[in-house]
């Protein structure tokens, strides 16, 4: 009896676990504004592969309507440099590790250099700190995000 009863809180405990991790899974769809206030990043989920994107839906810098036009100049592969920065993937690859934490790359349009990226979802579920590194996440730069939509 007092195996079968630990082996039963093993088990519901692994289940509160994989439930309290999937709250975070659906929070992070949606748009996100950059610290800077210069991006806004749309997040969605690929079911098939399993991954986090991030699109640029909005930037300043490259804002058409304001006659501001950004290309993705600095892109390593010269195909690629004529397209506007608006539209690209910025997060890439990005996979849920448990208790709101993402890791995958990102992309910055600025330099042309891809970093590793780990994101983690704040218990609020509205503000995201995203931390681009080389090789160790000591050694990178944080930035929050805001969520301003679903």
């Amino acid at each position: 009896m007092t195996r079968l009863t630990f082996l039963l809180g093993i088990l519901l405990a692994s289940y509160a676990k994989l439930v309290s991790q999937d709250a975070y899974m659906p929070a992070v769809l949606g748009t996100w504004l950059t610290e800077n206030k210069k991006q806004k990043v749309k997040v969605f989920y690929d079911p098939a592969k399993k991954i986090y994107t991030g699109k640029i839906i909005w930037m300043y810098e490259d804002d058409q309507a304001e006659g501001r036009v950004l290309l993705d100049s600095k892109n390593p592969n010269p195909k690629l440099r004529n397209r506007r920065v608006t539209g690209i993937n910025l997060m890439q690859n990005f996979i849920h590790e448990g208790n709101g934490v993402f890791r995958g790359y990102v992309y910055d349009p600025i330099s042309g250099k891809q970093y590793r990226c780990l994101m983690t979802l704040q218990p609020d579920k509205k503000t995201a700190h995203i931390r681009g590194y080389i090789l160790i996440p000591w050694i990178g730069r944080t930035e929050i995000a805001t969520k301003i939509s679903e």
